[in-house]
């Protein structure tokens, strides 16, 4: 199949970690990417741009750029941040509606959105009420934006629900998730007990771009994705040994959790004792996908740690 044979598709998110992880897969597969991007001048932007990435200009709340930006496409790969700024109430569930909106207006047929592993699980756990109102927030516009990809009426559609990110044991993302990892401790409010499902960014794009290339096999097709399932302390030692260092879980309780990194951190991390990501490798497997275990996807990482408190706090 020649490249003008590949389904042409417009990546929201595309200077984000999965967004970026979609593109990169894609252009792999061949297949011509447009980024939507609200800034086409910013250095992630431009480096798409120079690895042949059409950009076009436009936000989520825009019904009228997205439109623009789908046409003449095949696909929409679907994220949006979570919305859960009491400010803007209901932003993740509107903005699913908008892009799914624009690409059937547009005449795309197939829409590829991004969730995460465990929507719905309300219904299965009514008796779990002590949770945030930010945890509450998120789990709502989750579901509720799935439901708009759903009816958006698009010949094809998948949702992709991964779990809980592997590269958030790196920087940017462990400054907030594991800050004192560099100092050798995953901290966390689990329980030694609870499990943790893993993905990586690679594998998440690998799994956009073969839903891409086969939108019948992924049609309605609603996966979880995860790598790996491990505890806490099963995770310090896997970093312990690719970094090459002591690596311990500490747990803590809630309280000091709040008090260390904040009370939406700590209650996600309570959420875990009680239901969890249910993602497993065997959920991709049923559609051929393949993905990584944490240790090999570890294995594959710069573990170099600051050497001092002030490159530490960067």
């Amino acid at each position: 199949m020649t490249h003008h044979d590949k389904a042409k598709v417009l990546v929201a998110g595309a200077t984000g970690m999965q967004g970026g992880a979609a593109v990169q897969a894609l252009l792999r597969a061949g297949h011509p990417v447009t980024a939507f991007v609200r800034n086409p001048s910013s250095a992630p932007a431009r480096a798409l741009a120079e690895q042949g990435v059409a950009l076009a200009t436009g936000t989520m709340d825009d019904l009228a750029s997205l439109e623009a930006a789908a046409a003449g496409h095949d696909a929409v790969f679907s994220m949006q941040m979570p919305g859960v700024d009491p400010a803007d109430p209901g932003a993740e569930q509107r903005q699913a509606r908008n892009i799914a909106t624009a690409a059937k207006r547009a005449g795309a047929t197939q829409i590829i959105h991004t969730s995460v592993s465990a929507t719905g699980w309300r219904s299965q756990h009514p008796a779990l009420e002590d949770v945030h109102p930010v945890t509450t927030a998120y789990w709502d516009e989750k579901e509720a934006a799935e439901d708009a990809v759903r009816q958006s009426g698009l010949e094809h559609w998948t949702i992709f629900k991964p779990a809980f990110y592997m590269e958030n044991f790196l920087p940017p993302r462990r400054d907030f998730m594991f800050p004192e990892l560099p100092q050798g401790k995953v901290v966390t409010a689990a329980s030694p007990q609870a499990v943790m499902a893993l993905i990586s960014a690679d594998d998440f794009g690998a799994a956009v771009a073969a839903a891409v290339a086969d939108p019948a096999t992924f049609h309605e097709a609603e996966i979880d994705l995860a790598g790996d399932a491990l505890t806490h302390a099963e995770i310090a030692e896997t970093l312990s040994r690719a970094a090459g260092r002591e690596i311990t879980a500490v747990f803590v309780s809630r309280e000091e959790q709040e008090q260390r990194a904040g009370a939406p951190l700590a209650d996600s991390q309570i959420w875990n004792n009680h239901v969890g990501y249910p993602a497993r490798p065997h959920h991709a497997a049923r559609y051929g996908l393949t993905t990584t275990a944490f240790g090999q996807w570890a294995a594959q990482q710069d573990w170099t740690t600051p050497t001092n408190d002030s490159e530490v706090a960067q």
